[in-house]
């Protein structure tokens, strides 16, 4: 039996290094990522564009696991977390979240959903706390990033 926590921890490493490549390296090439409420977003490349433009506004993000359980029988792995950001701006943003992980016999993430407060992150970004849209919520992002 693997364990299905090992390529959770790596992502988990992964934020807070900065490194992207390492996070990448823990998915298949046509994994999902739902960071619910927003859009999913669907394959590797998609999933590199998004964290990486996310990563970009970092000087780091170290995330505290406060629980992570596995149900073997749907090889999912849960985890209750608070991921920290702390933005090369000086800001700080906190964003409490759940994570499901599904978790091939190959060791790879083939699904990552993440749920959180999506105005709560807003208001700590200085956005719109009732913009629902992932999409313009997301458009944000990669503009700050760019910016």
């Amino acid at each position: 039996m693997i364990d299905r926590t090992i390529p959770v921890w790596n992502v988990i490493k992964a934020w807070e290094t900065g490194d992207l490549d390492m996070m990448m390296d823990q998915l298949t090439d046509d994994a999902v990522f739902e960071n619910v409420p927003m859009d999913p977003i669907v394959g590797k490349a998609a999933i590199r564009a998004a964290n990486g433009a996310h990563l970009a506004m970092c000087d780091r993000a170290p995330w505290k696991v406060f629980n992570i359980a596995v149900n073997e029988e749907t090889k999912t792995v849960l985890t209750e977390r608070l991921d920290v950001f702390v933005l090369k701006d000086g800001r700080t943003v906190y964003a409490p979240s759940m994570g499901a992980w599904v978790v091939n016999d190959e060791s790879k993430i083939t699904l990552w959903r993440d749920y959180f407060d999506l105005a709560s992150w807003n208001r700590q970004m200085g956005v719109a706390p009732d913009l629902a849209s992932g999409e313009g919520c997301f458009k944000i992002l990669v503009e700050q990033a760019a910016g």
